[in-house]
């Protein structure tokens, strides 16, 4: 009897879940979509989750909404047959996981503004609550009903089982150590110009713990953390001190968006040397080796709280 009573509050936990943690949010929240706003500072530390919805609000005739791919986004360009969203209040529903690109197709909007978003979203099961950030977000007082009720099975559930609940307990402890990945940055093409970074990344699931390990011959490229500003203008303040040694790791210490350049000329403008990953909170890690990244038997200390 308590093992079928687990199974069917297991079921309902999976049905109901991701319809409770589905969040609106307002892109540029007051700001809406326009070509003065830093939208990867606005993406930074917000969790994405599939179910969730972007809303783009803008005066319409203004701009609009591409839909586009990783190089669509550096080049700020859209294939032609790309139908662009023009209402003015464009809500697109993130169906999927991955890797997400949006850009306003008027005139130099995304080149000049820049008027372009990426985020990456996550499975809707990977939802840790139903408001994953403080951003104009919309939830409904019927559905925080439906989460508590939720809450409510489980506690029964955790107090009818004292194992269970010490299994639950010891899994929580012990996951961050045992799925810290490290991944090779650009796989057996090292940290290069004229690689696409962001389809490298696309699909992979960092979390907090794993490593990013940047291959390179010395002297000729190096690695700068910079923020989303950095990023996207290739430049990182002048105190900000490079990574050259040719083997550099990375230890992703904290969860939010990361973003790393090569401050060698040109590189990052030009070559396209540059790597922009959301990373998620260790407690989330789904798997030992996510997709198909490259595992580093032994390496040197890492750089740590980046």
């Amino acid at each position: 009897m308590a093992s079928s009573q687990f199974f069917i509050i297991l079921a309902i936990l999976a049905i109901v879940t991701p319809s409770i943690l589905a969040t609106d949010f307002i892109v540029g929240d007051d700001k809406g979509w326009t070509n003065t706003v830093d939208y990867q500072a606005w993406a930074q530390g917000k969790l994405f989750y599939a179910g969730d919805n972007l809303v783009f609000n803008y005066p319409e005739g203004a701009h609009n909404v591409l839909k586009v791919n990783g190089t669509g986004f550096q080049e700020c360009a859209a294939p032609a047959g790309t139908v662009a969203l023009t209402s003015g209040q464009d809500v697109i529903n993130l169906a999927t996981p991955g890797r997400k690109w949006y850009i306003c197709g008027v005139s130099k909007h995304c080149e000049a503004g820049p008027q372009k978003l990426f985020i990456t979203v996550m499975p809707a099961s990977f939802a840790p609550s139903p408001s994953p950030t403080t951003s104009a977000a919309t939830t409904s007082s019927v559905n925080g009903a439906r989460y508590g009720l939720i809450l409510f099975w489980f506690r029964i559930l955790v107090m009818g089982s004292s194992q269970l609940f010490i299994i639950l307990a010891t899994l929580a402890i012990a996951a961050p150590l045992t799925l810290a990945t490290d991944y090779v940055v650009g796989d057996d093409k090292g940290w290069t110009t004229n690689f696409d970074y962001q389809a490298w990344a696309r699909g992979k699931m960092f979390v907090v713990g794993d490593n990013l390990v940047f291959h390179y011959p010395e002297g000729v490229h190096n690695v700068l953390k910079v923020n989303g500003t950095g990023f996207q203008q290739c430049a990182a303040p002048a105190s900000t001190a490079p990574l050259t040694s040719g083997h550099d790791v990375i230890t992703l210490a904290t969860p939010g968006r990361k973003w790393y350049i090569c401050g060698a000329p040109n590189h990052c403008a030009v070559g396209g040397q540059k790597l922009a990953i959301t990373v998620m909170p260790s407690s989330f890690a789904p798997s030992p080796s996510p997709l198909s990244a490259k595992y580093v038997a032994s390496s040197p200390s890492p750089t740590s709280g980046c």
